[in-house]
């Protein structure tokens, strides 16, 4: 991966890429409804803050936090297309969110993470604090990082 930018959105057309990101990822790989992934949440101004991942000029990622209080975020809908995992793009996603979480006094990262994943967010410094659930039929786990 020679050059990566993780671009916070701020507009439609930044929106719009991270819901393509997301329909190939959640929809059309996993098999998650439609009428599951999207929610009242995927807007701009809302209480989430939506990024996406540029990898040499081309959007590669996605995710969305929402502020929990008491100095936590929650992230969801992180995903990484099919043709840029294992080449550290997701590793360089949380990386980057937990740099924009520290500067802005955030103390903690909590995610409901698929099961399949666990391993790759382990490796990042999350640790796994619930037992197993399903969600949108597919089986995850609560994880979190105190930065």
């Amino acid at each position: 991966m020679s050059d990566f930018e993780l671009v916070a959105v701020e507009d439609a057309d930044g929106l719009k890429i991270c819901k393509a990101i997301r329909r190939k990822v959640f929809i059309d790989e996993q098999g998650v409804e439609e009428g599951l992934e999207w929610d009242e949440h995927d807007v701009i101004g809302g209480v989430c803050r939506h990024f996406y991942a540029v990898v040499d000029g081309v959007p590669a990622g996605a995710f969305r936090v929402t502020d929990k209080g008491h100095g936590a975020v929650k992230l969801q809908r992180f995903c990484v297309l099919r043709e840029y995992r294992l080449h550290g793009v997701g590793r360089a996603m949380l990386e980057k969110l937990e740099q924009i979480c520290r500067t802005e006094a955030f103390s903690m990262i909590e995610m409901g993470a698929q099961c399949h994943a666990m391993p790759f967010y382990e490796k990042c410094g999350y640790s796994v604090v619930s037992g197993v659930f399903m969600d949108a039929g597919i089986e995850h786990v609560r994880m979190e990082k105190v930065l």
